[in-house]
């Protein structure tokens, strides 16, 4: 790796080809035909007949239930019922290409008082969005939220409200005009002019920072260079983490700026301690220990290795003696003609700096290392050109897992993996004894290596069973999302139909779903035994993915549905009822009291819980005072590190009413769908 550090270098140029370099590297036999006569094909996204009713707040039910302040609770419920038909974003059509950064100063026309990388088309949420909420507040809640979160769908949205275009949490409640063009999918001109030109540049500033710290948790180190690319000067604070993060995607101009004024400040505070220390014991100051390493590393990139020296000096003074640190700087400073070679299985753990010396020395990361590595480090070790191979399979593996990685630069990293054709032809049989990531890789390549859709489709339920018991089907779907669309719907696939569709759906591929649906259900009104069942297996999905009106829902095909499943146990087959119905009612499908009356049995799963008493109430009084990010945030924090699909039907139905209450339809879907599919849908 070459640095060049002379004062004619543009920041602006390193920055972006850093970020270049980072870029590169998923109805019924007796429904035909007297029950489709009675079915009712909904319209697009009409107002239902009856305001559905709610389950999350039935009238006249007494104690805890209700946070203590009922006029909250009576506007979160009237907010929570309603049906976002108005709304252009509720489609979940993505306007502009979802990869496009979008400039900040073209969605602002530059008055300064917003910052982020992707705009309310993309994102579909206001640049008033944190606006109602204190400062203080989301400080908290953002962390109380933990990231990275193994969910997609979570992840989705973590993203979005962290990068989406927005102006500060003021506290101040949004004006009328605001509130009705919150998800419009555009934001219009005359509230841009209704907004004052002043704004509170430091509580932006502190809001940006506040915002990155998260993203760094995130461990996306993609979004994370595109959001530092841009920002306002001044803005990042001269602190641990954002230098670390500059040497994570390149800027050690930008890192080696930030010690400056971090040692600068740090010296000041140390003459405070000087005077303190003479009566009082301190403490190493970890932080101190920090820049002093920098400087030492920065002074040897300027090419001055007597100030890098006398830095190395002054941490040993104090007694802070890091053998592997000064063993790597020693190399660092070394003619690179004649550089030994430096075992990375010297380091216990892999910290940002030694991690860059290391890339600067083009020396290999060691395999142990990877696994303790934070989210950021992992996901920059993906596209590190010193990693063997072997090494960066596994950074891969872990970071996509977390959300650090594309499906896109996974399927890369899986298609460089080289396999026998007796492997190929044996992946099935191989990867039921062998449970490491490289048997996933196999069976990748094995399902999209075949010609024979039947024998795809096998490979790709070898690949679902391995992904459900590993609670991980929807980043496996995402995966192999271009074998799903290569399957062409016949006959011989009936049986592989519903996992088939499922996948399809879990990718983002509804339509492609919708094909195999409309297969199946023509196959089971002429009577075929096994499409009739794959049909009840793929209906509840469909009805849920789709916002169309195209799937018909009525009361005898909900009948056929239940029938179907009477073969499981009864807890089995209560709590999925109990959940379908609660989704389906929270997209104002209607669900009878007769069908909810069958569900009052002691029949209970164990493996679901319930929202937290104290997140649901500040959910439910976040939702009524209209602080759009902060219900979201607690959203999360809802559904936790498990996902949608830890959470009971009550709790699911909670979630999907307040994100379809703030225009989010197709988050609201996609968090429904992995909901279901993690309880046996």
């Amino acid at each position: 790796m070459t640095i060049l550090l002379s004062s004619g270098v543009d920041r602006k140029f390193l920055g972006r080809t850093a970020l270049s370099f980072v870029l590169g590297a998923c109805l019924l036999n007796t429904m035909v035909p007297h029950a489709l006569a009675q079915t009712r094909v909904m319209p697009e996204m009409t107002e239902a007949e009856d305001q559905p009713k709610s389950i999350l707040f039935p009238a006249g039910v007494p104690g805890p239930y209700f946070p203590s302040d009922e006029e909250i609770a009576q506007a979160a419920e009237e907010r929570l019922s309603q049906n976002p038909q108005n709304s252009d974003v509720q489609t979940g059509e993505v306007l502009v290409p979802e990869d496009e950064l979008v400039v900040v100063s073209e969605l602002d026309n530059g008055d300064g008082s917003a910052y982020g990388t992707i705009g309310q088309r993309e994102s579909g949420l206001a640049k008033t969005i944190w606006q109602p909420s204190e400062f203080e507040k989301i400080e908290k809640l953002l962390g109380a939220l933990n990231l990275p979160s193994t969910s997609p769908v979570m992840d989705d949205i973590a993203r979005k409200l962290l990068l989406a275009v927005a102006t500060a949490p003021t506290g101040e409640p949004l004006l009328e005009e605001q509130q009705s063009s919150l998800f419009s999918g555009e934001e219009d001109e005359n509230v841009r002019r209704d907004q004052p030109a002043a704004f509170d540049e430091k509580l932006l500033k502190a809001f940006i920072n506040l915002r990155l710290k998260k993203l760094i948790e995130r461990g996306n180190l993609v979004d994370l260079v595109s959001y530092i690319q841009n920002l306002p000067e001044g803005t990042m604070e001269p602190e641990q983490q954002n230098a670390e993060i500059l040497m994570l995607g390149g800027d050690l101009i930008g890192a080696c700026q930030m010690t400056q004024d971090a040692r600068r400040a740090s010296t000041e505070r140390e003459t405070q301690i000087n005077r303190f220390s003479a009566q009082t014991e301190t403490e190493p100051d970890t932080e101190n220990i920090f820049w002093l390493k920098m400087v030492a590393f920065c002074r040897i990139l300027e090419g001055n290795n007597q100030g890098a020296q006398i830095a190395i000096d002054m941490l040993n003074e104090q007694g802070n003696i890091d053998f592997v640190f000064s063993d790597l700087l020693g190399r660092l400073m070394e003619n690179p003609e004649t550089r030994g070679s430096f075992l990375s299985r010297g380091l216990t753990s892999l910290e940002p700096l030694n991690y860059t010396i290391l890339s600067l020395l083009d020396q290999t990361i060691d395999a142990d290392l990877i696994e303790n590595s934070s989210p950021l480090i992992t996901s920059a070790l993906v596209i590190n050109p010193n990693m063997p191979p072997e090494n960066r399979f596994q950074a891969a593996v872990k970071s996509y897992e977390s959300g650090g990685v594309s499906a896109e630069l996974l399927r890369n990293i899986y298609g460089l993996r080289e396999f026998t054709d007796t492997e190929y032809n044996n992946a099935v049989r191989m990867a039921e004894y062998d449970a490491r990531p490289v048997a996933d890789a196999l069976l990748y390549q094995a399902a999209s290596k075949q010609t024979n859709d039947f024998e795809k489709a096998q490979v790709l339920e070898a690949i679902w069973k391995r992904a459900l018991e590993n609670n991980d089907l929807p980043r496996k779907a995402a995966l192999n999302v271009d074998t799903l669309k290569s399957l062409t719907p016949a006959s011989r696939l009936f049986n592989h139909a519903h996992h088939i569709a499922r996948g399809l759906i879990l990718a983002g591929e509804t339509d492609r779903a919708v094909e195999w649906y409309n297969f199946v259900r023509r196959n089971a009104a002429s009577g075929d035994a096994e499409a009739t069942r794959a049909l009840i297996n793929v209906w509840p999905l469909i009805i849920l993915a789709t916002d169309r009106g195209e799937i018909p829902w009525s009361e005898n095909i909900l009948d056929l549905w239940w029938n179907g499943q009477m073969v499981l146990a009864p807890e089995n087959r209560d709590s999925k009822a109990a959940l379908f119905y609660a989704a389906a009612e929270a997209f104002d499908y209607p669900v009878s009291d007769i069908k909810w009356e069958e569900l009052i049995t002691e029949n209970r799963s164990n493996k679901v819980r319930s929202i937290p008493l104290a997140v649901w109430r500040e959910m439910i009084k976040s939702v009524g005072e209209n602080k759009q990010a902060q219900s979201i945030i607690l959203g999360l924090i809802a559904m936790g590190k498990d996902g949608p699909g830890s959470l009971d039907p009550s709790g699911i139905s909670t979630i999907i009413r307040m994100l379809r209450s703030f225009g989010m339809e197709k988050e609201a879907r996609k968090v429904a769908i992995e909901a279901l599919v993690t309880n046996d849908f």
